[in-house]
């Protein structure tokens, strides 16, 4: 039997892998999808992905954490059978709606072709939700990225041969739907295989008070992913309304690259939490030194790849990207400064978790809101789409710095991440650390 400690190491291993794995894949062949279909069509494919994605505001009604809250060894296919027709139903409505809207406000035939394949992959996507949350509740990581990167790998080596024969940008969403249906297959096969083998045929029920109680439980956290699903959307949408497809195109592939250089955050907050919390319990002091010290070092690696990142970008976009995309340039070296602010305020929603002292977040993402919408609606029409760069960047630099300053609460946190660009604080204790390691 593996030790619980290995198996968070293992399962945080699992997790990054799967990251960079589906990283990697996105960015060879989305240049391909880019380069080849053209700005126009891309940012229509990226404007039916945002649509979509909308549509995790009412998947969110049930919160992954509070579900994990409610498995027991008896109960627990009863769980995941309640999740999937929860979410599977709601996925299946929205393909419906998608149906009618299109009878009375007649879409664009590509967008809506793009919309109806978009949505068909969620429905078979949520087919297996509450399957993937058990597995993360029991530390099995492992089965969900084995599916997704032999699936992943599938589909975009198909994706690259209908680019070859120059197959319609539907294509790549028709093949999104294709790898999703054997996604399920394997997922599916694994959870009874694994879990359902020795517990005989088991009826399985719709338990409406199960599902009525855990999205009451799920309200303030569904309030808060709201508020933040609109504002990493908004822009998107913004740019569509009052740019068009095209810079919205553009757009898109400095949010690509600017979503390379936030890989590491992640991992960095999943893996420092359980110290947090050990050393929290046992000693306050070494646990804000260590807290100051962890985001110094996070601050100053950030500080260090994004001035380097937006040189190489600078420097070999030209020879990946066609020209037509030239403009992706300053869109990333804009968010490459807030991706600077999201690490070093990376640690704070552990903190704030830790001393329980989350309540006021929600607050902070709806300010996010107001502030990203109205900047978007100022800076857009006056300065394109790098008005929608710097107003992420501010957003991020008001909801992740400053806002805390005036937080009785978060102005602790606030004070760290502060010190953490002192670049003279951090060779000092880079140095002590390295002299009590070596005593």
């Amino acid at each position: 039997m593996k030790s619980e400690g290995k198996k968070i190491i293992q399962n945080i291993f699992w997790l990054m892998f799967d990251k960079i794995f589906i990283l990697l894949l996105q960015f060879f062949i989305g240049i391909k999808v880019a380069n080849h279909y053209g700005a126009t069509l891309f940012g229509k494919y990226s404007y039916a992905i945002s649509i979509i994605a909308f549509s995790n505001i009412f998947f969110e009604l049930i919160n992954g954490r509070i579900i994990k809250k409610y498995y027991t060894d008896k109960n627990f296919d009863e769980i995941v059978y309640n999740i999937n027709f929860f979410k599977n139903t709601i996925s299946l409505v929205i393909f419906i709606v998608l149906i009618i809207l299109n009878f009375i406000y007649k879409f664009d035939k590509i967008l809506f072709m793009l919309l109806i394949f978009l949505s068909l992959d969620n429905i078979l996507i949520t087919a297996t939700s509450g399957i993937e949350n058990f597995f993360e509740f029991k530390l099995e990581a492992r089965r969900i990225v084995i599916s997704n990167n032999i699936v992943k790998l599938i589909s975009y080596t198909i994706q690259y041969f209908g680019i070859i024969f120059n197959q319609d940008i539907v294509f790549i969403a028709i093949v999104s739907c294709f790898g999703s249906f054997l996604r399920l297959l394997i997922i599916k096969y694994q959870y009874k295989y694994t879990y359902l083998n020795n517990i005989g045929i088991i009826k399985e029920k719709i338990k409406l008070e199960l599902l009525k109680k855990m999205i009451n439980e799920s309200k303030y956290l569904w309030l808060t992913f709201i508020s933040f699903l609109v504002y990493t959307q908004t822009d998107k949408i913004m740019i569509k309304y009052y740019l068009g497809l095209r810079e919205l195109g553009i757009y898109t592939i400095g949010m690509q690259l600017s979503s390379v250089l936030a890989i590491l955050i992640v991992p960095i907050q999943n893996s420092l939490f359980p110290k947090f919390l050990k050393l929290y319990r046992e000693d306050y002091k070494k646990y804000y030194n260590f807290y100051l010290i962890s985001n110094t070092i996070i601050t100053q690696i950030y500080l260090m790849i994004t001035f380097i990142s937006i040189l190489v970008v600078n420097y070999s976009f030209k020879y990946i990207y066609s020209k037509e995309y030239t403009g992706a340039i300053i869109i990333y070296s804009i968010l490459a400064f807030s991706i600077l602010f999201k690490a070093n305020g990376s640690l704070q929603s552990s903190h704030m978790t830790i001393k329980n002292i989350t309540k006021k977040s929600f607050y902070k993402t709806l300010l996010s809101l107001v502030v990203n919408i109205i900047l978007n609606m100022i800076l857009i029409p006056k300065l394109g789409i790098n008005g929608a760069a710097i107003a992420t960047l501010v957003t991020q630099f008001i909801a992740l710095f400053l806002i805390d300053f005036f937080i009785e609460e978060y102005r602790e946190q606030a004070i760290i991440q502060l010190k953490s660009f002192n670049t003279i604080y951090f060779f000092k204790n880079f140095k002590r650390i390295l002299k009590e390691k070596g005593r």
